[in-house]
């Protein structure tokens, strides 16, 4: 995320292809390490599961433009032509950063794609693209309220919420370029020797790289090539919100958004015995994705998923969930029910701040449901099944003549990475638990599309990977860390078994909405991956070779520059601080709301005595170290980082009274007999990491 981000795009394509040579001359810039798991690339596949989901023809053309079909692997002289066939636009379409406090500026280029970032060693400290004066548009979208939530004692096994209102559909005017800014002053906020003492799990040193080479000077090229088309995609789409595009003649769409937390891929490859995960991979497009460049902490990651721009820019930085974010920078949910309020939107999730994600912003999911830690699930697999057993009932309850997004999140992977370590047997267990819960679903979704004749498109994504011993998890800039991917199906509409590189995280919002013929975000920074056809990429019709092209994907992406590390690292240690304030208080006020609740009169007096002072206490704490977290936030490349609102805001929690009883809903819930048509909570709240 470097300072071409202050300039123009032509100033952009200079820089990059100036420091290309830098690149492949300098040691110790960025290597590229092959994770432990590279060496079994030639497992033998496995056998395919009848549960999973088939297509039967490739991708089609989608109506946004057609995309060259080479890689960077083509011509130094079919890259210079189609650099400098986009050179014009983007000099009229400048990039000079403003400020994110103002109104006026001009449209925000996305985060480099991870072959610029290995062509462009460009430090971390602006990262996220400038907040434009489409901001304004952006809230066009939905009603400027904030969302607000309990902050009280919640009562395991209840279900409730509330449901989402109608709304209109929205006219965006196109955004319009304001006059350049001048260029801001970076400033190094922390020195060298301090991050080498405190960050152990930052990068290894990597190996001297050769003088450069053609093929290193054609990726460049590609990389360069491929940054200009998806700016140009990205100008096509914002220019085109006044009037939403139909991709789908069907006018009842429907779209399912698996997201599994903290799963590698490459692990997932390693074990034939993935199958049902590996059968959508051979029936969809996959990307191996990489955020290198970009924080690899959860909610940031998840934020920009569900919004369409990296955390880097809407100002997430750690696992504390804001509500007013989701009024500035609308989700996914946001997004569609402001589009179509026909829309049966959907989230099903066993962590709290996804759940609120989804609850959050003027116009939320119309359903949500939490499904926090069963109790004596040390290992969250039983949690994980209870999310499936939502996920499978909400579809199977799916009614044909509307459109349906549903969303289901698992969280079961990501924490036995915490617990053990990402190569551990618990987190393979996982992965394997969660296959299991993915063939399921995918049952579920053959039966309904058999009963109704109609289609749906699956979507599967991860926030980040995982290191492979315990402790952290993730965080930093390690290859197990940035490490992602994203898969999606629709014999319709993508091509079979193919592998597409250009595929970002950041990219599901507006390929949601695009699916669902709405406009893509306002300011967002992904692009709708119908338009990245171009970039398919079609293995031997061999399952082993499929799993070996990905593999080797997976084994070129390394450590961003160094200066990416350091200021990442720094950023990491910052803001999680104020999370686990956060968090410690929170739990220790509601184990003394617990003490006090009880019918022994002293001890229930002396614990109502102590809440305030230890809540009070608490937000001091946060406020004082959030400050210095903003900041490090802010000088380390997050545009949208803020200090205010100064106190911490309330946890997600749900009311405890449930509204209306659903009993066959509910025993899909919370297998109780009781719930919601709404919303739901099952169990305990719980903070996950």
């Amino acid at each position: 995320m470097g300072y071409a981000r202050h300039i123009g795009r032509v100033g952009a394509l200079a820089i990059t292809l100036g420091v290309g040579v830098a690149l492949g001359t300098s040691p110790a810039v960025a290597s590229a390490e092959p994770t432990s798991s590279s060496s079994s690339a030639g497992d033998t596949s496995s056998s395919t599961s009848s549960s999973s989901a088939t297509s039967t023809s490739g991708g089609t053309d989608s109506d946004g433009g057609a995309q060259d079909g080479e890689t960077s692997d083509a011509s130094d002289a079919d890259a210079d032509e189609d650099a400098a066939a986009d050179t014009d636009d983007a000099a009229d379409t400048g990039d000079d950063e403003q400020d994110p406090e103002d109104d006026a500026g001009d449209e925000d280029p996305e985060p480099a794609t991870q072959r610029d970032r290995d062509s462009s060693p460009e430090p971390a400290s602006t990262t996220s693209a400038e907040v434009a004066d489409g901001a304004d548009d952006a809230e066009a979208l939905t009603a400027n309220v904030s969302q607000s939530t309990d902050s009280g004692e919640s009562t395991p096994d209840v279900v409730t919420g509330a449901t989402a209102t109608a709304a209109e559909v929205p006219v965006t005017p196109a955004v319009s370029p304001a006059p350049a800014a001048p260029e801001p002053t970076e400033v190094t906020v922390v020195s060298a020797e301090f991050v080498s003492t405190g960050l152990q799990p930052l990068a290894q040193p990597g190996p001297e790289v050769p003088p450069v080479q053609t093929p290193v000077m054609l990726a460049a090229l590609g990389a360069v090539r491929d940054e200009l088309e998806r700016n140009t995609l990205r100008r096509k789409a914002t220019a085109s919100t006044q009037q939403a595009v139909t991709l789908l003649a069907d006018p009842s769409p429907n779209v399912l958004l698996i997201g599994v937390d903290g799963a590698n891929l490459s692990r997932v490859l390693a074990d034939p015995a993935n199958a049902n995960f590996f059968e959508l991979i051979q029936s969809g497009t996959t990307a191996a994705a990489s955020i290198a460049g970009h924080t690899t902490i959860s909610n940031p990651s998840w934020s920009s998923i569900l919004t369409g721009a990296w955390g880097e820019k809407t100002g997430v930085i750690n696992n504390v969930f804001t509500p007013w974010t989701y009024d500035r920078w609308p989700t996914v949910f946001n997004q569609l029910e402001a589009y179509n309020s026909a829309i049966q939107t959907t989230a099903i999730a066993n962590w709290d701040v996804i759940a609120a994600i989804a609850d959050g912003g003027s116009m939320p999911a119309d359903d949500v449901r939490f499904v926090s830690q069963i109790e004596g699930d040390t290992d969250w697999l039983l949690t994980d099944d209870a999310v499936g057993d939502h996920t499978e009932a909400v579809i199977a309850a799916a009614d044909p003549d509307v459109p349906n997004f549903v969303f289901s999140y698992f969280v079961g992977v990501d924490e036995n990475g915490h617990l053990y370590g990402g190569a551990s047997p618990q987190y393979a267990d996982a992965l394997l638990n969660f296959d299991r819960n993915l063939g399921e679903i995918l049952d579920a979704v053959n039966a309904w599309e058999a009963a109704t004749g109609e289609q749906w498109t699956i979507i599967m994504v991860t926030d980040h990977g995982h290191q492979p011993q315990q402790g952290l998890g993730h965080g930093f800039q390690s290859p197990d860390e940035t490490s992602t991917f994203v898969i999606v199906e629709n014999p319709d509409i993508f091509a079979e078994g193919a592998i597409n590189l250009q595929y970002q995280i950041v990219d599901v919002t507006p390929t949601v909405m695009t699916l669902f013929g709405g406009p893509p975000p306002v300011d967002g920074d992904g692009v709708s991956v119908t338009e990245l056809d171009g970039g398919n990429e079609f293995p031997a019709n061999n399952d082993e070779a499929l799993r070996d092209e990905l593999l080797d994907a997976i084994a070129t992406y390394g450590y961003p520059d160094i200066g990416s590390q350091l200021a990442l690292g720094v950023r990491t240690i910052a803001t999680s601080v104020p999370y686990f304030v956060f968090g410690f208080t929170n739990q220790f006020t509601s184990a003394l709301q617990a003490i006090a609740d009880q019918d022994i009169f002293l001890i229930s007096l002396l614990a109502r005595v102590a809440i305030l002072p230890v809540q009070l206490i608490g937000d001091i704490a946060y406020v004082a170290t959030n400050v210095v977290a903003q900041i490090v936030a802010r000088l380390t490349g997050v545009t949208g980082a803020r200090i205010f609102p100064l106190w911490s805001p309330a946890p997600p929690s749900f009311p405890s009274t449930p509204e209306e009883a659903t009993t066959m809903d509910a025993a899909a819930a919370c297998g109780d007999g009781r719930g919601s048509a709404a919303a739901w909570w099952c169990g305990e709240p719980a903070i996950a990491v």
